[in-house]
């Protein structure tokens, strides 16, 4: 008896490389590698969760991940968090270098 024909291969290899690209995604989210002199202390939006940013502290390291206070979310054009009513999605911008 075959424990695993063609088709059920093909979706286990479907799901494992589907898991590898939200991982992958999931890491970078727009972080920063602040690796150019214009991001130090600048911030960048969390692409994937508007409740937290990107800070820039030191070169040539990876952004810090920051949380906006309860009750608010990142605003990358104002750059700062502002109350969740105010808070309108608008497509996120990467930093000149990605980590």
């Amino acid at each position: 008896m075959r424990i695993f024909n063609s088709k059920m291969k093909y979706y286990l290899c479907l799901i494992v490389l589907i898991a590898l690209g939200v991982a992958s995604v999931k890491a970078i989210a727009g972080r920063s590698a602040c690796r150019d002199p214009v991001e130090l202390g600048q911030t960048y939006p969390h692409q994937w969760d508007p409740t937290k940013y990107w800070f820039c502290e030191k070169p040539n390291e990876n952004a810090l991940e920051m949380d906006c206070p309860k009750g608010e979310a990142y605003m990358h054009h104002l750059k700062t968090c502002i109350p969740w009513p105010n808070w309108i999605w608008k497509k996120p911008e990467d930093p000149p270098t990605l980590a």
